[in-house]
């Protein structure tokens, strides 16, 4: 009986591991995955003080947004994100003559949820990453959107006349210098996060260079170029490019920002440009105030050739999370002067 126990005792010891069995226990113990939750609310009331408009004043909800994110290492991490926006536009057709043509339609929400990102991130260097899936725009959303900081009352030039889509579907790849440089190359669908590829797989490419000499200082410069489709014989190749300076401090933020399309809608001869010029001083923690002018020369929602638009306002933060501002909007030539309240909660 002693002999036996000594045996066992012998064929455990040979077959115990003690390097696999620490192995089995790293990986029996499961990844810490940290996770976060968002959402963002926008809200507005404007009434027209002098020019027309219609409906003359409205309640608007600018943005209403709801975020996940996970991050399973420094190497890791994944964003979701929906937003709210109309999706759908009227449709108007005409005959032979160029006469309007009774149309029916179901136009659609203007308040319709849709996928604004959905990213896999990974970065297997400190200096490199790289980004597959519905990827937010770095033509404007990812810094001059940032900058600004007043998403809530105003969105950035480039969205507001719609020089880029907020998003698509693609592939980028993010070159980091320490916290001096940032290239982002990327290729996408080019047909926005509300339309599927071309028929021909025709894709959109772009870069992105960022470049920080100093605290607060920001040198940005945006490149993109799109083939034309093959089916539309008098469509031309489009390009965009922008040019940004911003500099801000813990008391005030300035910028200005140049940028142009060629071929907008890939229709020869219809080049669309203008530039933005904002700043903002924060009196103290609760009150801020803000002006901003834009030029616009040719936009894809102004049935104008060429305006001018300015804003000025304060904001009043009397909680945290919670942003109010009351800011007055002058557009013209034509003399449209509105008087907006606007909201903003991120929690």
């Amino acid at each position: 009986m002693k002999r036996l126990s000594i045996l066992i005792f012998g064929v455990a010891l040979v077959c115990y591991n003690p390097i696999k069995a620490q192995d089995s226990l790293v990986k029996a113990q499961p990844v810490e995955v940290k996770q976060k939750v968002w959402a963002t609310i926008f809200a507005s009331y404007y009434t027209t003080v002098s020019g027309e408009l219609k409906p003359k004043s409205a309640f608007e909800m600018p943005t209403a947004l709801f975020g996940y994110s996970a991050t399973f290492s420094d190497k890791l991490k994944a964003t979701l994100v929906y937003d709210v926006t109309r999706t759908t536009n009227a449709i108007k057709a005409t005959d032979e003559n160029g006469n309007p043509m009774n149309v029916s339609y179901n136009e659609g929400s203007k308040y319709t949820a849709f996928l604004k990102m959905a990213e896999i991130k990974y970065s297997p260097m400190p200096f490199i990453d790289l980004r597959v899936g519905q990827l937010l725009n770095t033509q404007y959303l990812t810094t001059q959107d940032k900058f600004w900081g007043y998403r809530y009352i105003y969105f950035t030039y480039q969205e507001v006349h719609r020089y880029g889509n907020p998003a698509d579907f693609g592939a980028q790849v993010d070159l980091k210098y320490g916290d001096k440089l940032l290239n982002q190359t990327s290729v996408t669908n080019g047909d926005g996060p509300f339309k599927s590829q071309d028929e021909n797989g025709k894709f959109l490419y772009s870069n992105n260079l960022e470049v920080y000499p100093v605290k607060g200082l920001i040198l940005k410069f945006y490149t993109d170029y799109s083939p034309k489709s093959d089916t539309a014989i008098l469509a031309k190749d489009r390009y965009a490019f922008s040019g940004f300076v911003g500099y801000k401090t813990d008391r005030y933020r300035v910028a200005v920002e140049y940028n142009r399309v060629v071929n907008y809608g890939y229709r020869e001869n219809s080049d669309f440009y203008g530039f933005s010029t904002f700043g903002a001083y924060t009196i103290n923690p609760k009150f801020d105030v803000l002006i901003r002018y834009d030029y616009i020369n040719r936009s894809a929602i102004l049935n104008i050739a060429k305006a001018h638009l300015i804003i000025a306002g304060v904001q009043y933060q009397p909680i945290k999370n919670l942003l109010c501002s009351v800011n007055v909007r002058n557009i013209s030539p034509i003399d449209r002067l509105m008087v907006y309240g606007s909201f903003g909660i991120t929690f």
